[in-house]
């Protein structure tokens, strides 16, 4: 039998190569960059893309598709912070780079979140809603 975090790498393994194949023209999932620590991550990401020749001629052409996640961050003026997905996929690493303090998670329709991410939510503490169409 497989312990928990065994299948929960190799789940996570599965879909990062997934992913991997479907960036060759599908869009990046939105980037949330809301302090110092975010931006420290992106440029690592940025880095290990660019190990791939042609995502790296993307990027320098600037056409890799880099989207900023709407609305990510705190909610000004309010005391429980939340974050807006407006399309993409939220993955574990997506929940994990936004800024400390999200309480809740705003998803546009057709934002798919994957069950790991799920998961990662209720440890995190983070509820996750729709918004209305």
């Amino acid at each position: 039998m497989i312990d928990g975090e065994t299948l929960r790498s190799l789940v996570r393994d599965a879909i990062a190569g997934e992913l991997a194949g479907l960036r060759k023209g599908a869009k990046a999932a939105p980037i949330a960059i809301g302090s110092d620590a975010d931006l420290r991550a992106f440029a690592r990401d940025v880095l290990r893309l660019a190990e791939d020749a042609a995502v790296r001629a993307a990027i320098a052409a600037g056409t890799y598709p880099f989207t900023l996640a709407t609305g990510a961050g705190p909610a000004t003026g309010q005391g429980n912070p939340v974050a807006t997905i407006d399309k993409g996929v939220v993955t574990e690493t997506s929940l994990t780079r936004l800024p400390k303090g999200i309480v809740k998670l705003l998803l546009a329709d057709g934002v798919t979140v994957t069950p790991l991410a799920k998961d990662r939510a209720r440890r995190l503490g983070i509820t996750i809603e729709r918004l209305k169409p």
